[in-house]
């Protein structure tokens, strides 16, 4: 279904402007007219996936929250999204459960409707609520995709709290390098060259980098830019180049592990939700892996998947993928033999957990004092070049 920006005004000469999925033009004028309001203009919009580019997954929590709590004191649907409509704060959710209530109240399911917002309600999503739908457990699902929308939100705060110390320790480097190359040392510089006698090593290496640094500066920017941009260019055109180069992101060291455990972290956590609700280990893992960024690790899911359905244990094919640890895997294989595969999922998501957790203080412990050795290391570097030669020549001047 195309989306359309489109203007209307009320009775009461109220304007308001929005985003709808709708079939036609004249579709939405009947809509609007339902709802007292007279279409002003519209316009398909091509690229809609804008409107949503500052989606934020906060909003979606209090939606999930909200529509268990109303389920529980038994409110009928309608009523519940045009509740959720009316109270969300942001105008993208208005227009969103606008267009989702109008749609449930001409007959279609919910998952049907949140289907038209794909950039908000991804296919875990879909597959949850499509699967509540049939057992009649909307409010547990809710519930559920609640609880994990919560997770992954903390988590994700969690790890740029992590990481702002790190990234905030290597830009003061950075720029206290810039600050003594472009302004210190070219001062200091003025007054070394014109002492007599030879200057320290220390002191030429110190001049000869404070002059080649914008250089290598520039040089570096430029080259990794450079090929950056045309990695890039040549990934949106082939596939195999792309998934190299994902395989190499994931080969870095320690870092490339850590990514690739975070995936996994969330992958896990989808698959044992998506299995609580009855949907099956196929379509679980069909679901799960839309939620890889990483295409090399996809198209390893991808294989997998077709192993399983062509046969294969599924312990088997994720020793095979060779992309989990031991422990993943051992813990599929309890779980198929006792038959409780759920439970052995949870402990898998809690490992990467607890993995991600420890590489996360790894990098606070080693980066901190790497970062106060370096910038201590550049300013005694700085203090012996400029002041060697002072004191040679006051020792000279007999002062």
């Amino acid at each position: 279904m195309p989306y359309f920006s489109y203007s209307s005004i009320s009775h009461q000469g109220q304007k308001k402007k929005g985003v709808i999925a709708a079939s036609s033009p004249r579709e939405i004028q009947r809509r609007l007219e339902e709802q007292g309001k007279y279409l002003i203009y519209c316009r398909e919009k091509v690229t809609h996936w804008k409107f949503f580019k500052s989606f934020d997954k906060k909003h979606l929590e209090e939606a999930c929250i909200h529509f268990r709590e109303m389920s529980q004191a038994g409110i009928p649907l309608l009523d519940i999204l045009e509740s959720i409509k009316n109270t969300s704060p942001s105008l993208q959710f208005k227009n969103i459960f606008e267009d989702i209530h109008y749609l449930v109240s001409n007959g279609s399911l919910l998952s049907e409707a949140m289907a038209y917002y794909p950039q908000v309600f991804n296919q875990m999503f879909i597959g949850i609520i499509k699967a509540a739908e049939a057992t009649g457990k909307l409010t547990t699902a809710f519930e559920q995709l609640a609880n994990l929308l919560n997770e992954q939100i903390k988590f994700r705060i969690k790890i740029i709290q992590s990481l702002r110390y790190p990234i905030l320790l290597l830009g003061m480097i950075l720029l206290l390098i810039n600050v003594l190359s472009i302004f210190v040392i070219p001062q200091l510089q003025v007054l070394i060259t014109s002492l007599d006698g030879d200057l320290p090593l220390s002191t030429y290496i110190l001049m000869d980098v404070a002059d080649k640094f914008p250089l290598i500066l520039w040089s570096g920017s430029l080259f990794i830019g450079v090929n950056g941009s045309l990695l890039f260019i040549l990934s949106r055109f082939s596939q195999r180049i792309k998934a190299h180069c994902h395989k190499i992101i994931l080969q870095v060291p320690f870092f490339g592990s850590f990514f690739k455990e975070v995936i996994l972290f969330h992958f896990f956590q989808v698959l044992n939700l998506l299995y609580q609700n009855n949907i099956n280990i196929i379509e679980s893992l069909e679901t799960g892996k839309q939620i890889f960024n990483n295409l090399f690790l996809k198209q390893k899911i991808t294989r997998i998947i077709e192993k399983i359905s062509c046969g294969y244990d599924l312990e088997k094919a994720f020793k095979e993928g060779e992309i989990f640890a031991s422990y993943s895997v051992r813990m599929l294989e309890i779980g198929m033999q006792t038959g409780e595969l759920g439970p052995c999922l949870h402990c898998i998501t809690q490992y990467y957990r607890h993995a991600i957790e420890q590489k996360m203080n790894k990098i606070l412990t080693y980066l901190e004092p790497i970062g106060l050795l370096m910038i201590g290391g550049i300013m005694f570097w700085v203090v012996c070049a400029v002041f060697v030669p002072l004191y040679q020549q006051l020792t000279i001047l007999d002062l």
